[in-house]
């Protein structure tokens, strides 16, 4: 479903619910109707309006762009490193600290495993981060980095996820050259 016409019901269907149960009580359970229905399509048109301008603006001053992918709330980029695998793993590690009271929650270096949450902030009820790290070879490891709010039910996210993943990305390009010249 579109996410325009996800924000639309999600706010306007429960405050047509509760205008319609609020005026029929005082005026009718016909005008109830009629003024649940009218004012639950208009608040639900405003928080669209007002939502989807916000997290639009909010994405395009981060990416650029306003693409399907970079809409979403789910992000996911793949890395080449230029790194054997401990190293990156070890990297992937490091770069949770750009994200703000964000603790990992599972590592498991066998497995190229890495997941870990940050707390709940204004723009999501906290996200989930997640590495997938496999060796390519001696010297070279892809990372797969994802982001996504951990509510099931977020519809927006005013671009917390694609600013997540965008940091992480860049700390490892930036990092793992340097990393690389140290060892």
């Amino acid at each position: 479903m579109n996410r325009n016409l996800k924000i639309f019901l999600v706010n306007g269907v429960p405050f047509a619910a509760f205008m319609g149960t609020l005026f029929s009580s005082l005026y009718g359970i016909e005008a109830g109707l009629s003024a649940g229905l009218v004012s639950g399509i208009i608040f639900g048109f405003i928080m669209f309006i007002i939502l989807g301008l916000l997290h639009t603006r909010a994405v395009r001053k981060i990416s650029g762009s306003t693409s399907r992918e970079s809409m979403s709330t789910l992000q996911d980029r793949n890395i080449k490193l230029h790194l054997p695998v401990e190293q990156a793993f070890d990297l992937c590690i490091e770069s949770l600290g750009l994200i703000s009271r964000c603790r990992v929650m599972e590592k498991d270096r066998s497995r190229g495993k890495i997941i870990a949450r940050s707390s709940v902030n204004w723009k999501t009820w906290g996200d989930t981060i997640s590495f997938e790290i496999a060796g390519t070879g001696s010297e070279e490891t892809d990372v797969r980095v994802s982001s996504r709010p951990t509510s099931w039910s977020t519809i927006v996210d005013y671009g917390k996820n694609l600013d997540n993943v965008e940091k992480i990305v860049t700390f490892l390009q930036k990092r793992g050259d340097t990393w690389k010249l140290q060892y």
